[in-house]
């Protein structure tokens, strides 16, 4: 049979890639995962950078094995976690079931009794309460289903404790659990339940190196037919963060620019010059996926309050919230910048009222705050006990890069 090739079955960003999957051998990722999974009674722990293949190795490793998959950013509080795993196996959950027989009774105030005297036909009911977590997990224990709870750290921390400490006796019946969570929340689960040490595999994805995005382009042109250079190809990569999922996104469009959609044995080769204005597919792109969420953070907590307005360098002014998010871009931006990093970026931002140190730890609480609350987890997280700020997400990280640090600054994109 004749190879055909489609471009959207080829770079896919968000799904589950085939043609331009690569496996990083050398680092014996899979094998790893998959000899902790084997493992008996372990939760499993897969933890890496934002958007960087988690579920797509997962599920490649699981391969035919049921797993209930549960993505822990649609879960509001314990009930709503059951709720969703007693759907995903089709059985009741938390109701109440309601029976009824006709007894010869005699009415004695409010009770139902099976006494002599008056009599009269009764129907009474009985009530019998359905567990729906306590089925669930004997139902997942019994067919060896494997429980994987996406996005662990997106669920609050009080309801992550509820949830773990309910899973650690199913565990150690033989129920196997992956949680999956970015790189610097990888031990959420132990913190949850402390007599889970022990009973704890932790698996770490490394970022993706320059060489292995390369790959993804590499593989997804050459059976699309596109000649590419070498050079160009490394330029692309280096401006992926480390991402897969930016690297599919930009063959992608460079794809769709070029004209490229189906591929057959017979179809001919298509160039993609080195003449190509990446600059205006990264800003495009940019704005694309990570403008929401600095709107997001830049608009800062609600307040009563008129923030004070700072002096930049380069005109213009901002306030605190803005000028923090200009000071990470500075750093290139860095996915983990020291307090002292980010106070030197400030420091060289503003002309003047250089902000002072609680004031920046309070602006960095209140966007890590806002970051949680809107299910950013990984876009802004500020680490009290290190003084570090880590910018997890790759499009947030993309977006300051593209469209605060390698354009001149634009008074459009400060509020005066």
């Amino acid at each position: 049979m004749l190879n055909h090739y489609h471009r959207d079955e080829v770079f896919i960003a968000g799904g589950q890639p085939t043609v331009t999957y690569v496996e990083r051998d050398e680092l014996d990722i899979e094998r790893g995962l998959a000899r902790a999974i084997a493992a008996p009674n372990q939760i499993v722990s897969l933890a890496g950078p934002s958007k960087s293949g988690k579920t797509v190795l997962c599920r490649r490793v699981l391969g035919e094995r049921e797993y209930v998959w549960i993505d822990g950013g649609q879960i509001n509080d314990s009930h709503s976690f059951w709720q969703r795993v007693c759907n995903e196996l089709d059985i009741p959950d938390a109701v109440e079931k309601t029976s009824q027989k006709e007894y010869m009774v005699k009415i004695e105030g409010s009770l139902c009794v099976t006494a002599g005297g008056s009599h009269i036909n009764k129907k009474c009911e009985t009530h019998k309460k359905i567990n729906g977590m306590s089925d669930a997990l004997k139902e997942m224990i019994f067919r060896k289903i494997i429980l994987v709870i996406d996005d662990f750290h997106y669920i609050k921390d009080e309801f992550r404790v509820d949830i773990v400490r309910s899973l650690k006796g199913a565990v150690f019946q033989g129920l196997k659990v992956i949680l999956l969570s970015v790189t610097h929340r990888t031990f959420d689960a132990i913190k949850a339940e402390s007599e889970l040490t022990g009973r704890f595999s932790s698996i770490q994805l490394p970022p993706w190196s320059i060489g292995d995005l390369i790959k993804i382009a590499m593989r997804g042109f050459n059976v699309l037919k596109v000649l590419y250079d070498d050079d160009f190809v490394t330029t692309v990569a280096k401006e992926a963060q480390e991402n897969p999922f930016l690297m599919q996104t930009f063959c992608w469009e460079m794809c769709f620019d070029i004209g490229i959609e189906e591929i057959g044995p017979f179809s001919s080769y298509t160039t993609l010059k080195s003449s190509y204005d990446l600059d205006q597919l990264f800003i495009r792109i940019a704005n694309d996926a990570g403008l929401p969420r600095y709107q997001q953070l830049a608009a800062g907590p609600q307040s009563r309050k008129i923030r004070e307005k700072r002096p930049l360098r380069v005109g213009g002014v901002a306030d605190i919230y803005q000028v923090i998010l200009m000071a990470i871009a500075r750093t290139g931006p860095l996915a983990v910048i020291t307090y002292e990093e980010l106070r030197t970026s400030i420091n060289e931002i503003l002309s003047d009222r250089i902000p002072q140190k609680h004031e920046i730890t309070s602006a960095l609480k209140h966007l890590s705050n806002i970051s949680h609350g809107a299910g950013l987890e990984s876009a802004i997280d500020w680490n009290e006990e290190n003084r570090s700020v880590t910018i997890a997400d790759p499009y947030l990280r993309f977006y300051l890069r593209w469209q605060i640090r390698n354009r001149k600054l634009q008074l459009s994109n400060i509020k005066n």
